[in-house]
């Protein structure tokens, strides 16, 4: 068999990760499951082609320049893809009253995602408020301590939930990808962990006033902003 290429460059050293038989010893080794692993590496190969640095670039040691975003006030300068794929929006704990505009469907759409780098371990959240067939509106992400995915998940939707009372917002359609929370939110699973417990009546209390309130749950894909916004918080704090 002939002998594989050695990699020579950044993003040819993460494509001979993804296709390592040693996978998943390394995906234990960083608290992960192998399928996340793989989707991690896959997107920071992207970031790295999206940031239009050349494969000559990453093999000259030489060339330290690097593409750089401004960050968020008091986070200092943070260098993700966030802000590449997806416009800069209004902090949702800047507005004291709703973002909605006045024309078009008063419902709100919350897109909410949290991230756990150990389960448990490090954990954030983060959440894209929208208006139904209309703009992207606020965007909130913070880290949480320590914590386990599920929890990070739950905070997620609480937080967002804090924000969207405080607006006085009557109307929330509520998307996530983790479908656990998504069928105990809907009623289809009981909530026996005592960790989730106090989130979920947390959920239930800042829903009761609402005049419609929908949970969906979306495919990682679809909330790949929400979930950007959980990864940038965690790495402001590095």
């Amino acid at each position: 068999m002939p002998q594989s290429k050695k990699p020579e460059t950044l993003p040819d050293l993460l494509r001979t990760i993804e296709r390592s038989g040693d996978l998943r010893s390394l995906a234990r080794e960083c608290g992960l499951s192998v399928r996340e692993l793989r989707r991690r590496l896959a997107i920071w190969r992207r970031e790295l082609a999206n940031a239009g640095a050349s494969d000559e670039e990453f093999s000259n040691p030489k060339n330290t320049s690097a593409p750089k975003v401004a960050g968020k006030s008091g986070k200092g300068t943070v260098t993700t893809a966030v802000d590449d794929a997806w416009p800069e929006l209004t902090l949702a704990s800047d507005l004291n009253k709703s973002p909605l505009p006045k024309t078009g469907i008063p419902i709100m759409e919350v897109f909410t995602d949290g991230a756990s780098r150990g389960n448990p371990g490090p954990a954030s959240i983060g959440a894209v408020f929208r208006q139904k067939n209309g703009p992207d509106l606020a965007e909130h992400c913070e880290t949480i301590g320590k914590a386990t995915n599920n929890v990070a998940e739950y905070q997620a939707v609480v937080t967002a939930l804090e924000h969207i009372r405080r607006w006085k917002v009557r109307k929330v359609h509520l998307f996530l990808d983790s479908e656990l929370i998504v069928r105990q939110l809907s009623g289809v699973y009981r909530v026996k962990s005592p960790d989730l417990r106090p989130l979920f009546q947390q959920v239930v209390f800042l829903t009761r006033d609402l005049s419609e309130f929908k949970v969906s749950h979306v495919k990682r894909a679809k909330n790949a902003q929400a979930d950007a916004l959980a990864n940038k918080a965690l790495d402001a704090e590095k």
